[in-house]
């Protein structure tokens, strides 16, 4: 799925505006010598603005990439962070209703298809600020008529630090485990927001009658394996429905609408209008060459995944992640929906360890 011509309209007229746009996408424009209005629109002219620099991310003031029509929004706006795991973090904002649509409508929209309970309690395992995966763990809890969940925090910059296997990393982790396990057998915890690898490490020190009263289970932050995807669904968490997503405080976060068959890798489905993710062919052996962003895959093609969010607030065009993936096959809306196989480039990991989120 692509982005609509009339939206791509809309956000770039918003942010080319030479008088109340974005600094950072006007410098760009004169820097290229293009007319941005005249010749981005459509998905296949975004390549015309080259990849997104991720060095100004970092270190450009955050104004600079919001509109200036939109500057007395600031009060009302929400600031999301990454978690630096590519290098020094990287922030933008979103405004109310478009952080609901990166991170609650499709969760809603996918919880419904897959049945996922509601009312019950949560349990987040994450981090919460200046991330903002812990504003959308509240919203998405309540979006299903939950109280807000029960947290554990985490900071995610500190275990990145830690050697896998190190004094440092096993006594952090054994930290956020123990407060994890306090909330599960003081609560009525029917629902963990945590990511795979915490969550395989809970499941050791939970008993048999504890994993049987989890009824859902959302997995983000980090990359579901088919072999993990199969343990937690079958083995672990019988009785719960796993739903999990892919995505990061960028981009927000697609779903999956329909467990994988056996062996098989979850399939993240993007029904959020504002957002495309490209397929790109890349070098393995030189992940930080850029890539072509003018040919886009085939399903069943292993490729770099290419991000493009088009939002009022902040825009971010031909932004290179350190994933790649599969398009999945599709027979019902279009090849380009859906993407299935995702693993991190792991050259692309700045620390000791991935971490555990």
């Amino acid at each position: 799925m692509t982005i609509a011509a009339s939206l791509i309209e809309e956000i770039i007229a918003t942010h080319f505006d030479p008088h109340a746009g974005s600094a950072y996408w006007l410098e760009r424009e004169k820097q290229l010598g293009l007319d941005a209005k005249k010749e981005i629109t459509s998905c296949e002219a975004f390549h015309l603005l080259g990849p997104m620099d991720p060095e100004a991310l970092r270190t450009r003031p955050l104004l600079d990439f919001i509109p200036k029509r939109f500057h007395h929004e600031l009060p009302s706006m929400i600031l999301a962070e990454t978690g630096g795991t590519t290098g020094a973090p990287i922030r933008r904002v979103y405004r109310p209703s478009e952080f609901s649509a990166a991170f609650v409508d499709s969760w809603k929209r996918a919880a419904d298809l897959r049945d996922f309970p509601r009312s019950g309690n949560w349990l987040f395992v994450g981090p919460s600020g200046p991330h903002v995966i812990g504003q959308s763990a509240r919203a998405m809890a309540r979006s299903l008529g939950s109280l807000e969940p029960f947290s554990v925090d985490c900071d995610v910059r500190w275990i990145k630090r830690q050697g896998a296997g190190s004094l440092g990393f096993t006594l952090y982790l054994d930290h956020v485990l123990d407060q994890a396990l306090n909330v599960l057998r003081t609560q009525n915890i029917e629902v963990l927001f945590i990511t795979p690898p915490l969550l395989l490490a809970l499941a050791d020190r939970m008993t048999a009658e504890e994993r049987q009263c989890i009824r859902g289970i959302h997995l983000g932050g980090m990359a579901l394996t088919a072999a993990d995807s199969e343990t937690i669904r079958h083995r672990l968490f019988p009785q719960a429905v796993v739903l999990p997503g892919y995505g990061n405080s960028l981009l927000g976060v697609l779903f999956e609408h329909a467990p994988p068959l056996p062996g098989e890798s979850p399939t993240y489905v993007v029904d959020d209008p504002a957002l495309w993710l490209q397929l790109v062919s890349w070098q393995a052996k030189a992940p930080e060459q850029a890539p072509d962003l003018t040919v886009t895959l085939n399903p069943g093609q292993r490729g770099r995944v290419v991000a493009h969010r088009l939002d009022a607030s902040f825009l971010l065009l031909n932004m290179v992640e350190r994933d790649t993936a599969c398009y999945a096959l599709s027979t019902d809306e279009g090849n380009n929906r859906a993407i299935t196989a995702v693993a991190p480039i792991l050259p692309m990991i700045t620390g000791k360890s991935e971490g555990v989120y």
